[in-house]
């Protein structure tokens, strides 16, 4: 079955990988990653052959390799949910909430592979959270995800957000977490 994966077309799209190559230099780990998820799912990356367990039966499927690759769009969400998954035993048992941070359009090009200025996203994320939280009486836990992407796979550098919605040392009732300010 074809699955269309974005990532892939753009790169694909009139030979643009191949064009952007030639006339750029491109480290050896950014050109694995690329023709890894270039090749993910094709006949390059390997085939796995199926065979129905009936001895009467002839029925054989053939599946392609993928690249398991974090610069996949495919792979590399697999690769965060089975991280997710084992990260569980660690976290808090309790009910989560999930907040996006975005900004202006006209700011991403500042952030634009400046990774001094993402990692700063981070810092500054967390420590509005705490805050507020404090302001609340409550002391929360937090993990978070930078996306330097949206969607359409356009620059868009937001913040991802899991937030603990009541006091991670205190999970009664009335400590519940929220952004609006308390009367």
């Amino acid at each position: 079955m074809y699955i269309p994966r974005p990532a892939k077309l753009l790169f694909q799209y009139d030979d643009g990988w191949n064009l952007f190559i030639e006339n750029n230099h491109v480290d050896e780990w950014q050109l694995l990653s690329v023709e890894k998820m270039l090749a993910c799912s094709t006949c390059a990356m390997g085939v796995r052959r199926y065979c129905c367990s009936s001895p009467e039966c002839s029925h054989s499927r053939f599946f392609c390799q993928t690249c398991k690759s974090k610069a996949c769009s495919a792979c590399g969400l697999k690769g965060t949910e089975q991280w997710i998954a084992q990260q569980r035993h660690i976290l808090p048992d309790c009910e989560w909430q999930h907040i996006t941070l975005t900004m202006p359009h006209l700011l991403w090009p500042f952030f634009n592979n400046n990774w001094y200025l993402l990692n700063q996203l981070f810092l500054c994320t967390a420590r509005a959270m705490l805050k507020h939280a404090k302001r609340q009486g409550l002391e929360i836990g937090i993990f978070c995800a930078l996306h330097a992407y949206g969607r359409q796979l356009n620059q868009h550098p937001h913040i991802h957000l899991s937030v603990t919605r009541g006091d991670s040392l205190n999970m009664t009732p009335g400590n519940r977490f929220s952004l609006k300010e308390r009367r």
